[in-house]
């Protein structure tokens, strides 16, 4: 289908990965603001948990495909490297048989 091979073109271009790696970089943004200036509330709400497994979900999705550069982690490296840590121990093979 023409659609379809248009949009698989589309996709592979530096313009739309430049897009995506933007569009990563404020999502992390609004998940700062959201630890920074909400997290109390959304704790005393329940929703904590919720919220941590959102922000692990998109640390994992972000790290597989090298999406954040090092400086715009910085802010957050507190939350960050323990769940860096978790997906790079994921990707080792496992020892037990």
């Amino acid at each position: 289908d023409d659609d379809e091979a248009e949009a698989l073109r589309v996709f592979q271009t530096p313009a739309f990965a430049a897009l995506c790696g933007q569009i990563f970089r404020r999502l992390f943004r609004v998940y700062g603001i959201i630890y920074s200036s909400f997290f109390g509330t959304l704790e005393a709400l329940g929703m904590a948990p919720h919220l941590n497994t959102t922000f692990k979900h998109f640390m994992f999705f972000c790290t597989e495909f090298g999406l954040l550069p090092e400086r715009e982690i910085e802010p957050l490296e507190v939350l960050v490297k323990p769940i860096r840590k978790k997906y790079y121990l994921s990707k080792q093979p496992s020892s037990s048989k």
